[in-house]
């Protein structure tokens, strides 16, 4: 990460020594201790002392970053690891009690009722659920926690198969399962599978220890279950365990049809007596794979030239991003999975990690990230720390809303006859989307509040989904590669029930396409202004500031899933 200058500055600082890092428990409890021993006589004074602790806080959420960002850039550094587990399983559990001191200093403010009138009330709750669910005994636990997802990070990082006499990294070989012939998408599966499987027994032990963990953390908070701790803990005001439930319902009644009828047109198309896993991603009229980029340049040019087509800045904040050492894109060994974006807090910008191939579901991915992006950008002069974070319910509007806007703009980037099949591609993954994180997240609710479970039951109920949201795939003679398919979710490993949020975004994202349908200029307006908001309000009231509702039991299916298989039946 280089020094971010010119387009966002850094603001400076207000309360701490411009060097200040935090980078020992020593350093940060000098400031802890000065908060602790503070006496604010009025809301202002106490508004200030908020902003003190804020400040505090964005510069630890950058030193936590900063070396979580660096050590799942090379899992096999040990150096970067270590400094990474230190601080976040030795320097942060020192931390959390007195943090926990400090929120309860600020729960007997006299001044609470005028902090709230005076625009802190949904920072008023937090602490106040904070304090509610902090308990001494679970900070061990949490950084043991952290331990085994770093375990597993290290695991998944080490995954390569070679393949034409070269080493390959799974994501490398998602551009082989696009390919016209059927052998070689088969042969790719099979190898990635194959190599998955390898290390089944290890992602299986380390997942029983983190369930065990979990449990134990969610009775010591005096919850039933760690669903239910997760839920209240994620704040989840507005919506309940129940809902998302229901929402797997209707996903039943409404998704898993329109999917089952894609997919047949699929298999109808391709000529083959059963679709198979490896036949889910190849052009139906047998083109090669379409690589929209070979490199880190070209990727960054083609989805910034989507994201402009949407919003001149928004392309611009990419391209911007790029410039300053801020994205890290390309798929290596040893590289942790996945990809996010996550804001360097005391600089104010975002970063954005990722396992690119050469499709354009990497491009979708990098538009994806760049709508995060956008809206740490958008929100980024927003006071306290925690306002630039928007719910999750929310953040993921900001990226899947722009992936459904950029959609629209395919032509002015591809080839006609390669925007067609991106935008069939597209349209298909909105709906795809529902059963997937219908599937994940209840696994998640039946892991959680079946904690004594063993790995043959576990197994059975992740079967068991699969089969209630199957959408017509045949994994015949792959019993054993279907029943361990969860491992590649890192949700479930290192974010609990961080889930659910894609799909109540992507029916906002959804809800925001057809928006920007009906009436452009207004669609992208309204998106900027939620985004602008971070998380200064309630989860309801930013979906209406973007022109949309929000429907955590998908009741809008009904509306919104005949006018998706309308366009995708004009793409093929």
């Amino acid at each position: 990460m280089t020094e971010v200058l010119d387009r966002h500055p850094q603001p400076a600082l207000k309360f701490l020594a411009e060097d200040f890092v935090a980078d020992s428990f020593e350093k940060i409890n000098v400031v802890l201790q000065e908060l602790l021993a503070a006496s604010p006589s009025s809301a202002d004074e106490w508004r200030e002392w908020i902003l003190w602790r804020s400040e505090l806080d964005s510069v630890i959420a950058e030193e936590s970053l900063k070396r979580m960002y660096a050590s799942v850039c090379k899992t096999n550094d040990e150096a970067l690891e270590k400094a990474n587990l230190d601080f976040q399983t030795e320097i942060m559990p020192k931390v959390e009690p007195v943090d926990d001191l400090l929120d309860r200093k600020y729960l007997d403010c006299e001044f609470r009722d005028a902090l709230r009138d005076g625009g802190l009330d949904i920072y008023d709750r937090s602490i106040e659920l904070g304090v509610k669910m902090f308990r001494q005994e679970n900070v061990q636990l949490g950084a043991d926690d952290e331990k085994l997802s770093n375990e597993y990070t290290r695991t998944i990082a080490a995954m390569t198969v070679t393949y034409k006499g070269e080493e390959v990294t799974l994501s490398g070989m998602s551009k082989y399962l696009a390919d016209p012939d059927r052998a070689v998408r088969e042969e790719a599966f099979r190898l990635v599978s194959s190599r998955r499987l390898l290390d089944a027994e290890v992602l299986d032990t380390v997942f029983d220890k983190m369930v065990a963990l979990r449990d134990k953390v969610s009775l010591n908070a005096d919850f039933k279950n760690y669903r239910d701790y997760m839920h209240v803990g994620k704040e989840r005001f507005d919506y309940t365990p129940e809902d998302c439930l229901a929402f797997g319902e209707n996903v039943k009644q409404y998704i898993v049809p329109a999917m089952r009828k894609i997919n047949e047109h699929r298999r109808q198309k391709l000529g083959v007596d059963a679709l198979r896993p490896w036949d889910t991603s190849v052009d139906l009229d047998g083109a090669d794979a379409f690589e929209p980029f070979t490199d880190a340049a070209g990727h960054v040019d083609v989805s910034a030239k989507l994201m402009s087509a949407v919003a001149e800045d928004f392309g611009e904040e990419l391209r911007w991003m790029s410039s300053q050492g801020l994205l890290d894109l390309e798929t290596r060994p040893h590289k942790g999975p996945g990809g996010f974006m996550d804001n360097l807090e005391k600089r104010r910008v975002p970063v954005i990690f990722a396992n690119s191939g050469t499709t354009h579901g990497d491009v979708e991915t990098l538009v994806h990230e760049g709508g995060h992006a956008l809206n740490g950008l958008f929100c980024r002069d927003l006071e306290p720390v925690a306002y630039r974070m928007p719910p999750l319910e929310f953040a993921e509007v900001a990226s899947m809303g722009l992936e459904a806007l950029a959609m629209e703009h395919l032509e002015d980037v591809y080839p006609a006859d390669e925007a067609q099949r991106a935008r069939r591609d597209s349209l298909e993954g909105m709906l795809s989307t529902f059963a997937w994180v219908a599937t994940i997240d209840g696994f998640q609710h039946w892991i959680y509040t079946h904690p004594q479970h063993t790995r043959e039951e576990r197994t059975a109920a992740w079967n068991t989904l699969l089969d209630d949201f199957s959408t017509g795939v045949d994994w015949s003679g792959l019993e054993t590669e279907r029943s361990s398919v969860w491992h590649r979710q890192l949700h479930i490993f290192q974010v609990p029930f961080y889930y659910i949020e894609y799909a109540l975004a992507q029916m906002g994202a959804i809800q925001l396409w057809l928006n920007y349908r009906t009436d452009r200029e207004a669609c992208v307006a309204a998106y900027r202004h939620g985004l602008s908001l971070g998380g200064s309000t309630g989860l309801p009231e930013l979906f209406e500031a973007a022109g949309l509702s929000f429907d955590p039991r998908g009741n809008g299916f009904a509306e919104w899933v005949p006018q998706i298989v309308a366009e995708w039946e004009k793409a093929v």
